[in-house]
């Protein structure tokens, strides 16, 4: 096996469980997405704090995401145990890519605030 065809296998089973992360995502779950990302992307002061803010996002999609639920309908005194079964269910290949989808589109919003702002003076 030559390198390209390592790499190829790599970037397409990449590709795969991204699309399996994000495409089966309702609309709902995609729109909290974006708004935690870019609202983190705004408050990013530094970044050196990128682990960091990128973390505490997952956190908050994470609880806004029950928060939805519970506008559904959801059994408030089941949550708990619902949100630790489905987070035990998570891959590790699935929570990477949720840690490296936020913290790309943060740094990304991050680095056009800060170019946008410094433009100004």
């Amino acid at each position: 096996m030559d390198i390209m065809t390592g790499l190829t296998g790599i970037l397409n089973e990449m590709w795969g469980i991204v699309m399996k992360v994000f495409g089966g995502a309702d609309t709902v779950s995609l729109v909290l997405m974006l708004v935690v990302v870019v609202a983190s992307g705004m408050v990013l002061g530094r970044m050196g704090r990128l682990i960091q803010v990128t973390f505490w996002s997952l956190v908050t999609f994470g609880l806004l995401g029950l928060a939805y639920s519970l506008t559904r309908g959801a059994d408030p005194a089941s949550l708990p145990s619902t949100a630790w079964s489905n987070l035990r269910l998570m891959t590790v290949s699935d929570l990477t890519v949720y840690f490296l989808a936020f913290a790309i589109v943060i740094a990304i919003v991050h680095t056009i605030r800060h170019s946008v702002g410094s433009g100004e003076h």
